[in-house]
């Protein structure tokens, strides 16, 4: 096992660290790794273990990458759960690559400190991307101690927190396939909706219309944005009849699932449970389930696919 006053010394990095990155100014990107000028051959061994480290993760190969590892390693991650020894930090791995097959991992380090011949700090970001359609990127803030061992540098310790300062406009590039005009056309009504980016860039704003015989029975606008406290995506819906409403969105690869609870206009307490299928580029489903007004229930909306409007000539 690591020694406790390593152990010490990482607790304090890692608080060092978030202090750090509170501190960084957000419009400013992360800083280009540092090291004193005479650790340059150290520096580039460092980073050649970190490049060797996401070579393997990205390929899967938990051997490959717990060899990144001293033989007493620690990993903490985001959730705090400890992991000792490399033989550990290897089969956690393993089960970790075939739960997420084919997720990357991309590591950008902010700055690298030596501190003594045979050990450096160095705090940074990594980011987890999924499959695509298998959910958001996961973006956390690390420490991590690099020791010699047996003349090599290794990963002696390494802790994970998520990082909280990513930008709401960030955040909701998972949804940005929804902007652009989309309609769906039946022989009872036409519904034609349309999602901008709203003013600033921190949410996503969806005006929707529904016609029938040509003429609007139905309109409303609904705001998309990130909620920090839950870390979901939150959303607020209000109707041309005076209803409104507000719910939270989860994600399931393609599918979007949304639960909403609001008053309609007449003050009776509304439910549903509204789900989206992402189909392709340019068409979606959209369906009502578990419906209810005033605690009763109220009959669903089948799903209807709506499909992306091409640009009109000229524009």
């Amino acid at each position: 096992m690591i020694n406790r006053s390593l152990m010490i010394f990482v607790a304090s990095a890692a608080i060092c660290a978030t202090y750090a990155a509170a501190r960084e100014p957000k419009e400013n990107p992360p800083k280009a790794s540092k090291a004193r000028p005479d650790r340059g051959e150290d520096a580039a061994a460092i980073k050649a273990l970190v490049d060797k480290f996401i070579k393997a993760f990205n390929a899967g190969d938990a051997e490959a990458a717990a060899a990144t590892y001293a033989k007493s390693a620690i990993v903490v991650d985001e959730h705090g759960e400890r992991t000792l020894g490399r033989e550990a930090i290897r089969d956690r791995y393993a089960v970790s690559f075939a739960d997420n097959h084919g997720e990357k991992i991309a590591i950008e380090a902010v700055e690298l400190h030596f501190l003594g011949d045979e050990t450096a700090i160095e705090v940074g970001r990594t980011t987890i991307t999924p499959v695509a359609g298998a959910g958001a990127a996961e973006i956390t803030r690390y420490t991590a101690v690099y020791i010699k061992e047996d003349g090599s540098w290794k990963q002696a310790a390494v802790r994970d927190e998520l990082a909280h300062d990513i930008p709401p406009h960030e955040r909701l590039k998972d949804l940005e396939w929804l902007l652009g005009d989309w309609v769906n056309e039946s022989d009872d009504a036409t519904v034609f909706t349309s999602c901008v980016w709203a003013k600033g860039g921190a949410f996503i704003d969806r005006e929707f219309t529904m016609k029938t015989r040509g003429m609007s029975v139905l309109s409303g606008t609904q705001r998309i944005g990130w909620d920090p406290l839950k870390r979901q995506f939150k959303t607020w819906i209000f109707d041309s009849e005076g209803g409104h409403g507000e719910g939270y969105m989860t994600r399931n690869g393609n599918q979007w699932v949304i639960k909403v609870e609001g008053v309609d206009r007449i003050g009776r307490p509304i439910s549903a449970t509204n789900v989206i299928n992402r189909l392709g580029k340019d068409r979606m489903s959209w369906r009502s389930t578990d419906r209810t007004a005033g605690g009763s229930a109220v009959p669903g909306i089948d799903e209807f696919i709506l499909v992306r409007k091409p640009p009109e000539a000229g524009k």
